[in-house]
């Protein structure tokens, strides 16, 4: 290679911005790689935190049990399956009512525009709190107004009865999720050109009819990259229903990460609880393949 060839003269130039990512990738290494490979790793032990001294390694047996032998686990790979995407169907209907409210030339425009992002923003320890005491049967806000209004006879349970509290974990994680893409959509529309709209008006179509025929047809690329990232983003949630229900009750709100946390440190086996956060890995990287396929397919 020559003294000034421009690939010598290329790594020279980048030289300082190389030097600045070694400490970010070091750290990003050591809080998420380094874990990650830990935890695969611990998946083939038989780990107990009340016998970590006699762990050691049993190969593919944790699998084994979990596939064939756990209930619990197939139970809640459903519901976890269920509440993402009840989670997703939700939260992109409503964003995209919310965001062509938005996209339209409202008096303070900017104001709903802010405040429609309160629910993504807030921490999630808060509005757990607040939909617990929102929700609560004895005092809760929604059941003392319902009961005083004589909606109901007697307070709801929602956080009681397991099929109302699956319900309501939907519902409080959609609250949670649509304003995200209430946001990514309406940035879509923004980009979409009044001409085409113009265009349509001319040949006599509706609302509905540009809606069906531009509006979404354009938006069709930004909804699967939003959806798909609401999926995994959801299926990974842990605090939303934990703070909520801790799982429960009777564990019908169980998803993988509360299934895996309850496993690994209310009943001490670390091995096993790796090994189904392990399976969930590979859940969630079958279905990005399964997104990669259809986007490429949809390019065509």
């Amino acid at each position: 290679m020559k003294k000034n060839s421009p690939i010598r003269l290329n790594l020279r130039n980048n030289s300082l911005g190389i030097k600045l990512l070694i400490p970010a990738t070091i750290l990003i290494g050591v809080i998420s790689i380094y874990p990650l490979f830990r935890g695969i790793s611990l998946s083939f032990m038989n780990f107990s935190l009340r016998r970590m001294h006699m762990a050691h390694f049993i190969g593919f047996e944790n699998f084994r049990m979990i596939l064939t032998e756990n209930r619990e686990f197939y139970d809640t790979l459903l519901f976890s399956f269920t509440y993402a995407f009840v989670v997703v169907i939700l939260s992109y209907v409503s964003g995209i009512c919310f965001a062509l409210l938005l996209n339209r030339d409202i008096r303070f425009r900017g104001f709903f525009r802010a405040m429609i992002l309160i629910p993504w923003i807030i921490p999630p320890v808060v509005a757990g709190a607040s939909w617990s005491w929102l929700l609560n049967d004895i005092f809760g806000f929604i059941n003392v107004n319902l009961v005083r209004l004589e909606i109901v006879e007697r307070p709801i349970l929602f956080l009681v009865e397991p099929t109302l509290a699956r319900i309501t974990v939907c519902l409080t994680g959609a609250w949670k999720a649509f304003p995200f893409m209430t946001i990514v959509l309406l940035s879509g529309m923004q980009g979409i050109s009044d001409e085409l709209y113009e265009s349509a008006s001319i040949d006599g179509a509706g609302f509905f009819r540009s809606f069906w025929s531009i509006t979404l047809p354009i938006l069709k690329p930004i909804s699967m990259i939003a959806t798909v990232l609401m999926f995994i983003w959801t299926f990974n949630n842990f605090e939303n229903i934990f703070l909520l229900t801790r799982g429960g009750p009777a564990h019908a709100t169980f998803v993988l990460p509360i299934l895996s946390y309850f496993t690994a440190f209310s009943r001490s086996q670390l091995g096993y609880a790796s090994a189904i956060s392990t399976l969930m890995l590979v859940v969630l990287l079958a279905m990005a393949l399964v997104y990669m396929r259809i986007l490429k397919a949809s390019n065509k």
